[in-house]
């Protein structure tokens, strides 16, 4: 019996001309020639050489400039004629532009990428308190609207604009389902709104999943093929990244290891349970979480003065992330995890208890100890997250 939906040569063609355009952008930095690829996809030279033609014409790709004293040869010469150096191609820079933008209850920051991935443009835009979500729209709308007039980008030329936002998403309906630190964000349809206003498409995911994928991918950690990332901010996020992408749940929804109880009689959290791991670190840290909105921000300084008030703090709130940890590595079995937090030292400090803790407490259901790595969350690695989004849908 036939398949109900055969594929048509057209799907076909572009399927291959985005595979090839997506390998291209891999090796953007050292250059791919058409014999390579002939080799690694399995396609014939005469499609191989139709699809460079193809990209060429549509100012996608371009020869990569011969290194001081080699000539190049065309595409052609290199699949028909023997023993010639490989012409390698390279995407071109300003044939498309992608946006990756964050926000949470704090700023919006807004990055540009051209098409060889180079970071063009940055910008963090200060959130006044107590903002509503119909003002923040307004300030995301404004800032990248600014930007690309700035650098004189035309929207035609940005196929698409990567949006980290705080909160739980569900990511098939592409709506924000809450974040209660800004107004009125709940259960919202961002990506449409964003989308209506913008007239660009909108990739939509969680800010701490887009960060965990940056750091993932360029953080040169040796974190084994997969890495749990908490991001301890204004609060308590989570994500789960390997060689697949960002892990979401079963009904693509972000997941949200903040909220997992470590204790049914302990304190009350906003999600309405108790006992979260996200009450516990905030009561830790109450008084300055409230006021700074960055959870032990003002613990930095303190740690490097060797304060010992702060640094039982450190302790008793690494104490309640490795409980959490050892959970996920029963569900999800991470190789590493990665701690993102307000401050060099803070982070560090938590990553160097819960190496200890490894240590000092074995378990049964890990043969070794995955390695805790630390970092401080930058604004830059979110824009860079943001944008790997629409490069990852543009050559799906």
């Amino acid at each position: 019996m036939p398949p109900k939906n055969p594929l048509r040569s057209q799907d076909i063609r572009i399927h291959n001309q985005n595979m090839i355009l997506a390998r291209i952008y891999e090796n953007r930095h050292f250059g791919i020639s058409q014999s390579e690829l002939v080799q690694d996809t399995g396609l014939k030279a005469p499609t191989i050489l139709r699809i460079f033609s193809g990209l060429e014409n549509q100012g996608l790709i371009e020869v990569l400039p011969a290194p001081e004293g080699r000539s190049g040869e065309t595409g052609e010469d290199t699949l028909v004629r023997k023993g010639r150096r490989p012409v390698a191609y390279t995407t071109k820079k300003d044939a498309l532009y992608t946006v990756g933008v964050e926000f949470w209850v704090s700023y919006i920051s807004i990055g540009i990428f051209d098409f060889q991935g180079t970071r063009i443009f940055s910008k963090v835009e200060p959130l006044r308190k107590n903002i509503d979500i119909t003002e923040t729209i307004d300030c995301i709308v404004k800032q990248v609207q600014e930007s690309l007039s700035g650098l004189n980008i035309p929207p035609e030329k940005v196929p698409g604009i990567g949006i980290a936002a705080p909160g739980q998403m569900d990511i098939t309906n592409r709506r924000v389902i809450n974040y209660s630190r800004i107004k009125n964000m709940e259960d919202y349809p961002l990506a449409d709104v964003l989308e209506e206003r913008l007239g660009i498409k909108v990739l939509l995911h969680n800010n701490c999943s887009v960060m965990a994928l940056s750091e993932y991918r360029y953080g040169k950690y040796d974190h084994r093929g997969s890495m749990f990332t908490f991001l301890l901010r204004s609060g308590v996020g989570g994500a789960f990244v390997d060689q697949r992408g960002i892990y979401t749940t079963s009904d693509f929804k972000t997941i949200e290891p903040g909220h997992i109880s470590i204790n049914y009689e302990g304190p009350l959290c906003y999600c309405g349970t108790r006992g979260c791991l996200q009450a516990y670190l905030m009561e830790l840290d109450s008084v300055h979480a409230a006021e700074e909105g960055l959870l032990f921000g003002t613990l930095e300084q303190k740690l490097a003065d060797r304060d010992e008030k702060a640094e039982k703090t450190i302790r008793q709130a690494a104490e309640y992330l490795f409980v959490v940890m050892k959970t996920i590595m029963r569900l999800l079995s991470p190789c590493s995890f990665l701690i993102l937090g307000n401050g060099e030292l803070v982070s560090r400090r938590i990553a160097e208890h819960i190496r200890r803790r490894w240590v000092d407490e074995p378990d049964s259901f890990v043969s070794r100890a995955p390695p805790v790595f630390s970092n401080i969350c930058s604004p830059l690695v979110s824009q860079r997250g943001a944008s790997d989004l629409v490069i990852s849908w543009f050559f799906s």
